[in-house]
């Protein structure tokens, strides 16, 4: 089992979303604890920290591969690229 960095839970507290040191962000169900999505591919290093939009729909994410990435969390799709320095 690999580290988790940071965990957060969606707006209405139904899903919550963890960052690995695999460099994967995960979508889970708080009432059963099943994955429901994986966001993979696109950081080259650990996702350090996750968190949840306002309105849930989006899911952001950070990696020490100095990016901030936005995702569609029904179906992780890539959104935006944030890069940093």
């Amino acid at each position: 089992t690999l580290s988790v960095y940071g965990c957060a839970f969606s707006p209405d507290g139904r899903r919550i979303i963890t960052a690995g040191v695999d460099k994967k962000a995960r979508v889970w169900c708080a009432e059963t604890g099943e994955c429901k999505l994986i966001i993979e591919g696109e950081h080259m290093s650990s996702v350090t920290c996750c968190c949840f939009s306002h309105d849930g729909k989006y899911v952001l994410t950070s990696s020490f591969d100095k990016t901030a990435r936005i995702w569609n969390v029904t179906d992780g799709t890539l959104l935006k690229t944030l890069r940093h320095g």
